[in-house]
């Protein structure tokens, strides 16, 4: 795999600057070099021991590597921090990002581990808690030479977090077919349909078809992932609960202070809470947010199920953590409290959101981890390289303006010499014309006026048709050049959005082969907060 790099402007403004090294990062973010922070964590006690032995019961469920087995018990080594970064629980991992993620915590965690010479584990933090279930419940595939959203039906109602949502293995094979078909026959599609089979059959909930992908992906690199919403995991978390519950309106207020401190910087707010949020959810099969009411001093939902006084809702807290799950607001802190971390793997949406907890962190007595920009990468199969050379495109042009402008461009080039001009001159003409009919229809009667100007717009309308006949002909005539700024855009920018940001992991595999990630994982990445385009 070939790589060169350019430099794209991320999804916000914010993360823009902060790749490019021009925000002002003491505004927003602790500053560590990874010697300081490293320093700073072993200052830090962390429930090692509860944490390991809730990791290692876990990842037995799937099998999971030695490699992955032998990283979670050396976080019981007292000097041992993770590389961590997280995502939620997509379908066939959902888009291209989440891989580049993983791949970019794993990539980190080896580097500093060489450099730091103590032990460096790569964790990712599954946001199986999230009941945002339609971000989830699909993969997007190219059918007909469209981008077409391929949900798994049994999801498109579902409410309820992916960690609570069986898997029926008979329609999730069903839906896999139905992918696996749109990316077509090829001398690995049955071997790739035996692996996805078998992590469904490790599989009981949708959050763990996706654990059990990436760990058998990733299985010699010794990726641990933290499932957020186990019940073990949540009773390790009550402490930290409670102090949510005790501290949430400072919280809110340490939020409020530090997006009033960026917006006086010229930055638009990212999180949006409402004054009342406590930054919890509470669980009982449906997943709800809770409030605060200052006046009768309870905790409620906005459905008015639950009320619970302060007291109250620490003994639930003891009882059944499992119930009760971090917001936006809190989960950066509940990770902070969980691992000892070098370093934070980031999207631009979350450098973007991870800018206004600054105080927040500081409030609990906390300091923000360094936040690393994942690897963004766009990936140029070969017959796109081949196209994108017959048109004169560079990636760069492709990736920064789309190809609508110069496909534009290259048929007024190719189209019959002032073909937009003689139409156009054709309607003014024609307009003259009928104005001078129009005149003598309204000597002869006026009540005709309506009816002559709607033959005028007829007439237009014929004139419309037949340039658009012409022009239909034209890119006919011209299709197999067409074709090729089509299946430009569709690869590289599939419905004007990034690469990433669309198409799934296994397509590349089942024309690559299975081992396809493993490759990708070793290809010579720099840290440099530029855009790589690979080339296979």
């Amino acid at each position: 795999m070939e790589v060169m790099e350019l430099s794209l402007p991320a999804t916000n403004r914010l993360a823009t600057e902060y790749m490019k090294g021009t925000f002002p990062i003491h505004e927003a973010f602790h500053h560590f070099t990874f010697e300081e922070r490293l320093a700073y964590v072993h200052e830090r006690t962390y429930a090692r021991e509860a944490l390991v032995d809730h990791l290692l019961t876990y990842h037995e469920q799937f099998g999971a590597s030695d490699e992955t087995m032998a990283n979670i018990k050396k976080l019981r080594h007292p000097k041992s921090v993770v590389v961590i970064g997280g995502q939620q629980a997509g379908l066939l991992t959902g888009p291209l990002y989440t891989i580049y993620k993983i791949i970019s915590i794993i990539t980190l965690a080896k580097q500093q581990e060489r450099e730091l010479g103590v032990p460096v584990v790569p964790v990712f933090w599954m946001a199986s808690e999230d009941h945002d279930v339609a971000e989830i419940n699909h993969v997007h595939v190219c059918d007909e030479g469209k981008v077409k959203k391929y949900v798994y039906p049994p999801l498109a109602r579902e409410k309820r977090m992916a960690a609570r949502i069986e898997l029926n293995e008979d329609d999730c094979k069903q839906w896999i077919d139905e992918v696996l078909k749109t990316y077509g026959e090829t001398d690995v599609t049955n071997e790739l349909r035996a692996y996805i089979y078998e992590c469904i059959a490790k599989s009981k909930t949708i959050a763990d078809f996706f654990a059990a992908i990436v760990l058998s992906l990733f299985a010699k690199e010794g990726l641990v992932v933290v499932d957020a919403a186990h019940p073990h995991l949540r009773a390790i978390e009550s402490k930290w609960f409670m102090t949510i519950a005790h501290d949430h309106h400072m919280m809110t207020n340490a939020l409020n202070e530090q997006q009033r401190h960026l917006e006086k910087l010229g930055y638009s707010r990212t999180i949006d809470v409402s004054p009342m949020c406590a930054h919890l959810f509470y669980d009982d099969g449906q997943r709800r947010l809770l409030y605060y009411d200052d006046r009768q001093r309870c905790f409620y939902t906005k459905d008015g199920v639950y009320r619970f006084t302060l007291d109250e809702l620490k003994q639930r807290m003891e009882k059944e953590p499992q119930s009760f799950s971090n917001n936006v607001v809190t989960r950066p802190l509940m990770q902070e409290w969980l691992f000892p971390t070098l370093a934070f793997i980031a999207g631009p949406g979350e450098i973007a959101y991870w800018a206004e907890l600054k105080q927040v962190f500081e409030h609990v007595g906390l300091r923000m981890p360094p936040i690393v920009p994942r690897l963004s990468l766009t990936l140029v199969e070969r017959h796109i390289a081949t196209d994108l050379a017959d048109v004169h495109m560079t990636v760069e042009q492709a990736l920064a303006n789309g190809t609508d402008d110069a496909l534009e461009e290259w048929l007024r080039n190719n189209q019959p010499i002032a073909f937009d001009e003689a139409f156009d001159e054709a309607k003014k003409e024609m307009a003259r014309i009928h104005e001078q009919l129009r005149h003598i229809g309204m000597q002869v009667d006026p009540h005709l006026e309506r009816v002559m100007l709607k033959n005028a717009e007829r007439i237009e309308t014929e004139i419309d048709y037949l340039q658009q006949l012409i022009a239909r002909r034209m890119l006919q005539k011209h299709d197999v050049h067409v074709r090729k700024y089509e299946r430009i855009a569709l690869a590289l920018r599939p419905n004007g959005m990034p690469q990433e940001r669309v198409w799934n992991m296994f397509y590349y595999m089942n024309r690559y082969g299975l081992d396809f990630v493993d490759r990708l994982l070793h290809v010579d990445y720099r840290w440099n907060g530029l855009h790589k385009i690979v080339y296979m």
